[in-house]
């Protein structure tokens, strides 16, 4: 079953101190290319103005579900590909943030180019943050949408008030995987997340079991992918909520040096069930000739000759480069 008890969950916390600006972090950024940092210069500007104005003269809603329609609808027109509401859950928030007086959040998602994502190299950087960007834009818009009606309403991007894939699931749009991201029927793991947290009365889709959660404990595709050996095969109790968990430690050496790595979202078997079958059948071929981590990076080695020696110094002491565990 997919649905999660949430009746127990606590505040979730962060580990601020790593990230971008870490060591490892800042050689990552480094390697952005040209597009890849103009997009994430935007993005910052716009995590600068994500709370929506309030207009004074507040519109009285007489029709939560026909208005909640309606934002959806804009949503997609603005650009996402999926896109559900959600009952805001305060034990949700990040314990660094402030608890908002918000009532419901809108989740939606942008798929990401699955050819691209799926070549490990300069490329997916500048698809990772142009979605990233796209999804913020639409998210900005959306609030002042909101904030016209006379509601509060903010922009939530990755890295905002609350883990978005816990909404995302929340809303009904997916479920969590064994990766750690959210799956969607219709996007499989090749997507992005956004959200708007607003106190305007809405009617929230809830979450659905779609299935996807008795797969991932039957499946270990991922598992087998991850450089970093970083996904646990068994849930754990994480702030009060059994779930799919992953070892950041062990996961973050190998995202910095692999361009955002992305492995175990690309060999994901639900990129073929959705829009991206097509384009997942050579990943399909890929996954039967690699086997594993190890055949999979010599196999994107020889392909696009990623160079890891700007990471030999500021790896975490005992960690081995890619280079190092993979004789790459």
């Amino acid at each position: 079953m997919g649905l999660q008890d949430l009746s127990a969950a606590k505040r979730p916390s962060r580990r601020l101190s790593d990230g971008m600006r870490s060591p490892m972090g800042q050689v990552f950024a480094r390697r952005f290319p040209p597009a890849a940092k103009r997009h994430n210069f935007m993005r910052l500007n716009l995590e600068k103005i994500r709370e929506a104005e309030v207009n004074p003269n507040k519109t009285e809603i007489d029709n939560p579900a026909e208005l909640t329609q309606t934002l959806k609808d804009l949503t997609l027109q603005m650009g996402a590909n999926v896109v559900g509401v959600a009952e805001f859950n305060s034990n949700l928030t990040f314990a660094d943030k402030e608890q908002l007086d918000h009532k419901y959040v809108i989740v939606f998602g942008i798929s990401m180019v699955y050819d691209v994502m799926a070549d490990i190299s300069p490329a997916s950087q500048d698809e990772v943050h142009l979605v990233y960007y796209s999804m913020d834009d639409i998210g900005l818009r959306l609030a002042n949408q909101i904030g016209a009606y006379g509601y509060s309403a903010r922009m939530q991007p990755n890295g905002g008030d609350f883990p978005l894939p816990a909404y995302g699931q929340l809303s009904g749009i997916g479920e969590l995987g064994k990766h750690g991201s959210l799956i969607s029927p219709e996007l499989g793991s090749s997507f992005r997340l956004c959200a708007v947290s607003t106190d305007m009365p809405l009617v929230a889709d809830g979450p659905r079991d779609h299935g996807i959660d008795e797969i991932c404990t039957n499946c270990k595709v991922c598992q087998r992918f991850c450089p970093g050996e970083a996904i646990r095969p068994q849930k754990q109790v994480k702030n009060g909520i059994l779930r799919w968990h992953i070892d950041t430690p062990a996961c973050q050496p190998y995202f910095y040096q692999l361009y955002g790595c992305k492995l175990c979202l690309m060999v994901c078997p639900f990129n073929g069930r959705g829009h991206m079958k097509e384009r997942f059948k050579p990943m399909a071929k890929t996954i039967r000739d690699a086997k594993d981590a190890a055949g999979m990076l010599r196999i994107i080695q020889d392909r696009n000759h990623l160079d890891f020696e700007e990471f030999a110094d500021v790896l975490p002491e005992g960690v081995p480069s890619v280079k190092e565990k993979y004789g790459l």
